[in-house]
């Protein structure tokens, strides 16, 4: 009886083990549909709504993802001017990236992010960042990894004051966007496979 009860939780262990790769590797993810709106705005609309959010008071910039083969890509603004110096002062730890793809069929933006180790090396131009894609690497669902800076001086009121804040968190743009897809009708929906956010290959 023991040696069955062990070949039982045996078989179980493996099983579960058997499982957990397979929704690791994103073959069991749900991929959205069933909260989209019937009102659901087109696809078009909906990436032209996106690309607007962009602004210069945010950290992030949301571009084309033509060569990452997705829709469009969210990461930090570390080539930014403005957005360089603050990041570079404070030594920002963790670059940040995110891919959407707008499935027109299901009415659902899926997005997938990634993050992993900034280093800032002085060259001939200066402190640049040096992107360690090995280091910390990390891909799929974030869910905390806040970097917070504040600047504590004199306001232009002649008083103590902060000069600036800012909380350099994935769930800022990540809210923004998740806020802009579900008031399209659409469903926003994250995903950890890379698979589920590139367009599909069409073979002639």
């Amino acid at each position: 009886m023991e040696e069955i009860l062990i070949l039982a939780i045996t078989i179980a262990a493996g099983i579960a083990a058997i499982y957990a790769i397979i929704k690791a590797l994103g073959f069991r993810e749900y991929l959205g549909g069933k909260k989209a709106k019937p009102w659901a705005i087109p696809r078009e609309e909906l990436l032209k709504h996106l690309l607007e959010l962009n602004s210069e008071k945010l950290p992030f910039i949301i571009r084309r993802g033509d060569k990452e083969n997705c829709d469009l890509v969210v990461e930090w603004k570390l080539a930014d001017s403005k957005w360089y110096g603050i990041f570079s002062k404070h030594r920002l730890t963790k670059w940040y990236k995110a891919y959407i793809l707008l499935d027109d069929e299901r009415k659902t933006a899926r997005y997938l992010e990634e993050t992993g180790t900034i280093e800032w090396v002085y060259g001939a131009e200066g402190l640049k960042p040096v992107i360690k894609r090995e280091q910390a690497f990390f891909r799929g669902r974030i869910l905390f990894a806040k970097e917070y800076e504040v600047a504590l001086g004199i306001t232009e009121e002649k008083k103590p004051g902060k000069i600036y804040e800012y909380m350099f968190d994935p769930s800022y743009p990540r809210n923004i966007i998740k806020k802009t897809v579900e008031e399209a009708g659409w469903e926003f929906v994250q995903v950890t496979s890379l698979k589920h956010v590139q367009k599909p290959v069409h073979k002639h």
